[in-house]
């Protein structure tokens, strides 16, 4: 067999294993996938109106930053940081994980040894949550929001420019700032 036979012969059984890899079983995981989104959203007493408005702007996220859907009003953006969206007419973020369909949700809602950054002044809009210790650079996160600084106590977040030079320093854990200019903010470091 010559060699551009072997190397055809190799290239179609290439392509086969992968047709094959590619029309495998379906994976068993049905709970990050639009109907279940959707079924989340009207679970939490959402209208179809605002479970899609919901959605659509979930997906105007997706559109400008790396990160995969988690729940109806979620984004796990990766190395620890999460992004929680407000349900249309709320201006707190919450839950829709429960099973209650409360309205209700806790101002200045933050985990332990979380930064947690809101879009709006006194913790009001979507939440961005970070974790690690490691610059996270900000995309589109200007105006006046607030934080709240919940990580172990007496740790300090960095805010930095475009040229990661530190221009403002948090006091220490735990410490929430009701009103915070994200505009000349580039980059936080949450320690």
């Amino acid at each position: 067999m010559s060699i551009t036979k072997r190397c055809a012969s190799l290239a179609a059984a290439v392509v086969a294993v992968l047709s094959v890899g590619v029309a495998g079983p379906a994976s068993a995981d049905t709970t990050h996938t639009p109907a279940a989104f959707a079924q989340q959203a009207r679970a939490a007493g959402l209208s179809r109106a605002d479970a899609d408005a919901l959605q659509t702007k979930v997906d105007r996220y997706l559109a400008h930053h790396d990160g995969r859907q988690i729940a109806a009003n979620k984004i796990d953006l990766g190395d620890g940081a999460t992004l929680t969206v407000t349900v249309p007419g709320e201006k707190h973020v919450r839950d829709l994980n429960t099973s209650t369909t409360s309205r209700a949700a806790a101002q200045w809602e933050c985990r332990q040894e979380y930064f947690c950054m809101y879009r709006d002044v006194l913790g009001y809009g979507d939440r961005l949550d970070l974790y690690y210790c490691q610059d996270y650079a900000l995309q589109d996160w200007t105006g006046d929001g607030s934080y709240y600084n919940l990580q172990t106590r007496g740790t300090q977040a960095l805010m930095k420019d475009r040229n990661r030079t530190v221009i403002d320093i948090t006091p220490g854990a735990p410490y929430g700032n009701p009103s915070y200019d994200w505009t000349p903010v580039w980059y936080v470091r949450p320690c």
